[in-house]
Order: structure tokens, then sequence, then C-alpha cells
């Protein structure tokens, strides 16, 4: 969700906004309306916006959920891409993806796993065994969250291929 060319802009905030969009994922994206605003309403997110090499749109959807438009410049292009892009969902095919960042807690990776999707994966700095949906990337172990995956790419795919491994949805003799 980071990266304009592949789907949406970062739902940045706290994990548990991102949270909330997914389990109501169907309605922000056909019903719900966006409405900028100048501020971010968690701390520090004005601070690094400003540090930004631009200024870039914050839109709340319905009011409640805040998106930081990283990639764009106005608030009209913003809103543009987020509803055509909206338009051209498959809803049959969704694939999920979280990762440990943006004030991510325990339990939001907990509430993650308990999402109604069956193709869900949460990439963490820890183990934890009792979810499903982990995929441990041991490049970041034990630093509370994980790095860029635009640096450091064959990491989240090699704690991904673990994870389909680990849940019998890929068998070592046929490799991706």
């Amino acid at each position: 969700m980071q990266d304009q060319r592949h789907g949406y802009e970062q739902l940045h905030a706290s994990c548990f906004g991102i949270i909330k969009w997914i389990y109501d994922m169907k309605y922000y994206l056909t019903e719900a309306k966006i409405v900028f605003t100048e501020h971010s309403k968690y701390p520090g997110y004005d601070e690094r916006r400003a540090r930004w090499k631009h200024w870039y749109p914050i839109g709340l959807l319905d009011g409640k959920i805040e998106i930081h438009f990283l990639h764009y410049y106005t608030e009209e292009e913003a809103a543009e891409k987020w509803y055509r892009r909206a338009k051209r969902i498959n809803w049959a095919n969704l694939v999920i993806f979280g990762m440990e960042q943006n004030l991510c807690t325990d339990a939001d990776i907990q509430e993650f796993d308990r999402l109604p999707y069956e193709k869900k994966f949460f990439f963490s700095s820890k183990e934890m065994p009792g979810i499903k949906s982990n995929c441990f990337v041991e490049k970041f172990a034990g630093r509370g969250h994980v790095g860029d995956p635009y640096k450091s790419g064959h990491h989240f795919y090699r704690a991904l291929v673990l994870n389909l491994r680990r849940n019998h949805l890929l068998n070592n003799s046929n490799p991706l």
C-alpha cells in the first residue's frame, strides 16, 4: 500500500486505522467520500509531512480513516486517482498485506490475523507462532518494526515464502 503504481496510497496514521479500513474495505472504497484536511490527527505526522520532499494531501474517509497521499501534489489529483483505482478492484481475488510500522502493536497484529480474508500476510520483526498470517522478517528482528520493503524486498519475499511453506500453501519441491 505504499506505491501508487501498485494500488493505494499509504493509510498512514496507525495500524488500527488500517485494520478498521480493511474490515469495512468495500464500503470505504465504493461509498465513502474523501474530505481533505490540513493536519493529521495523529501525533508527529504533521512534522513528518513537513520533512517530506514535497507537500502532500491528507484525506479522511468519512471523517474516520486518515490517508496520506504521499505521491501527489494536489487534493484533486489524489481524489481522482483514489476513486479511479477503487473501481478497478477485483473483490474475488484480494490479497491483503500488512506491516509492523506506524505505531503498530502486538494487539494490532492479532487483530489483523482475525480479518475475514483468506489470503492475508503480515510482515513483522518478531516470531509470533500463534499468528498464521505473520511473516517474520529476520533482518528486522528485535527492532519493533520492519523497514522499507522497497529497499529490502528480498527479505520480505523470503519471509513470505517461509510463511507459505509453514502453512502448507507451498511445498519445498515447488519453489516460487
